[in-house]
């Protein structure tokens, strides 16, 4: 059997790796670093015949002659060529799709199991909880699926523990259930809080941060997951600005790929000095909240309900 996983997301590529492991339940695995190992070890571990172990896997990381920039020694029609029949293979690359126009890669993709390890976005997280649901024998009434979608966050291996912790309690689970045993992610919820910030929508961002309220946040330590988010974004437009590609904007922020990647796609809809902007409307909001001349709720709700609609420009 061979898998192959592709995508930018590290992390949900690791986890699906631990769920083959799980279900294929081999008695040996061997794992190849492709951009680094001896090619020769590794083409030698694919074509020796099988004599010890049951049910052998041989992971290969790096993949990346498998799309359009190969950054290994092999070419795809060799190392393809010595696929073997009695081993487990797990071919890992951290690239955004395979390189059909080869003819090797092509028909590779019609005869592998390739599941995608792009990072979780608003469009294909239910999906990919709704088969963590299945994966898990649960069933979870709409109303509580709804709300976990929205509160639980984009992290793969997040959202797995949450659904672990939650088949003990029951393998039912109501709303009630849900929201008594899920750990609320605030990272989810102040990238839609940003959202609605640099949308001008008061209606949205009111209603997100009456949510962190009720989640006995307090209104400072909101400011400063807002804040801290659209500085974050800020450094990556500015990095974008000056030429910089997704793995060194990696490097230079000490960051997931995952969050990379989702923060270029809003920094795309903004220029640098639009989010100095919003930095500074934030940093006014601050100066009031702490000289203590209004109360720190109706500060930040007055501040939200006096950002101007856009529409009524």
């Amino acid at each position: 059997m061979v898998y192959v996983l592709i995508g930018e997301d590290a992390s949900r590529m690791e986890y699906k790796l631990e769920r083959i492991k799980k279900e294929e339940n081999c008695d040996q695995i061997d794992r190849f670093n492709c951009a680094k190992d001896d090619p020769a070890e590794i083409n030698n571990e694919l074509v020796t015949m099988n004599l010890f172990a049951e049910k052998p896997m041989v992971i290969l990381t790096n993949a990346t002659f498998l799309g359009a920039k190969n950054t290994t020694p092999f070419k795809p029609e060799e190392i393809l060529a010595n696929i073997p029949d009695d081993k487990v293979v797990v071919m890992m690359a951290e690239i955004k799709k395979m390189d059909t126009r080869k003819k090797v890669i092509k028909n590779l993709q019609n005869t592998a199991k390739v599941l995608d390890c792009m990072p979780l976005d608003e469009k294909n997280q239910p999906g990919e909880i709704q088969q963590m649901i299945k994966e898990r024998k649960l069933k979870m009434d709409r109303d509580a699926f709804e709300w976990f979608c929205a509160n639980a966050g984009y992290s793969q291996p997040v959202l797995a523990g949450q659904l672990d912790k939650l088949a003990l309690y029951s393998d039912h689970l109501t709303l009630a259930d849900v929201k008594a045993l899920t750990t609320v992610e605030p990272t989810h919820n102040v990238f839609k809080m940003t959202d609605a910030l640099f949308r001008k929508d008061r209606v949205k961002l009111l209603e997100l941060y009456r949510t962190f309220r009720g989640q006995n946040m307090e209104p400072q330590a909101i400011l400063g997951l807002l804040a801290g988010q659209i500085r974050f974004v800020y450094q990556v437009r500015v990095l974008m600005d000056s030429g910089c590609k997704k793995e060194e904007i990696m490097d230079i922020l000490k960051a997931s790929s995952g969050r990379i990647w989702n923060t270029m796609k809003n920094a795309n809809r903004f220029r640098a000095d639009q989010l100095l902007d919003n930095l500074a409307l934030l940093s006014n909001l601050d100066e009031t909240i702490k000289s203590g001349r209004m109360d720190r709720d109706t500060a930040f709700e007055n501040f939200i309900l006096q950002i101007q609609d856009p529409s009524s420009r």
